[in-house]
């Protein structure tokens, strides 16, 4: 598809989400449902990332749901999408600190034959990496001991960059449409993506010098 077709589609689907948003506005209830529905599942993933818990960020879905129906006048109509997502993700952060429960950042977790999504999508990669078959049992080790120094890594660099990074490397936004999502401008998303990734480099280069050092004593005893 071209890029005057994928314009043309948003100019579409724009159009057909300012009708919704009317209708909505009116107390037409099955537009409300339509309005938000392509965002549904992008809302919920962005609450997992907070909760951790699947059942937390449904809880999250559903106040951000309410939140938005009540502030339909607020919204600008040209960022229906994220809107919606910031209002979906501040409530799962509003549950989280009424939990008192310190903020994690879950993150896939590897299946019982190394089948991370991770695996998808490398860090530092633009390829995928192949599943393992059930005969590798090395490079199902490996895969998931990748996927779990990932996940650390992610969970200690500052949210915003950590948000941006997943939005295009797990989820596949481009750049337009993290800073649509998240509220800010494209560059900010460079920015964040670009010192997100030095600070995993930094992270993920010292564990993995740590690891070697570590052997390193252990074959010397």
């Amino acid at each position: 598809m071209g890029d005057g077709e994928q314009q043309g589609e948003r100019v579409q689907e724009g159009a057909e989400r300012l009708r919704l948003l009317a209708a909505a506005r009116s107390g037409d209830a099955a537009a409300f449902a339509a309005l938000f529905a392509p965002d549904l599942d992008l809302a919920w993933r962005m609450a997992l990332r907070v909760t951790g818990e699947p059942a937390r960020a449904d809880d999250a879905l559903q106040e951000g749901l309410l939140a938005a129906y009540r502030h339909l006048d607020r919204v600008e109509p040209r960022n229906l999408r994220g809107w919606f997502v910031r209002i979906v993700q501040n409530a799962a952060r509003d549950g989280e600190r009424y939990e008192r429960r310190r903020p994690t950042s879950p993150l896939p977790e590897v299946g019982e034959h190394g089948d991370d999504p991770w695996s998808r999508r490398p860090y530092g990669g633009s390829g995928e990496i192949p599943a393992p078959s059930a005969g590798e049992p090395a490079a199902v080790a490996e895969q998931r001991e990748l996927a779990q120094r990932l996940r650390g890594a992610l969970a200690v660099i500052r949210e915003e960059r950590r948000t941006a990074i997943l939005l295009v490397d797990i989820d596949g936004y481009d750049y337009a449409e993290v800073a649509e999502i998240t509220g800010v401008s494209i560059g900010t998303v460079k920015s964040r993506i670009s010192r997100g990734r030095a600070e995993l480099r930094e992270i993920l280069g010292d564990l993995a010098g740590n690891r070697e050092a570590g052997r390193g004593v252990e074959e010397g005893r």
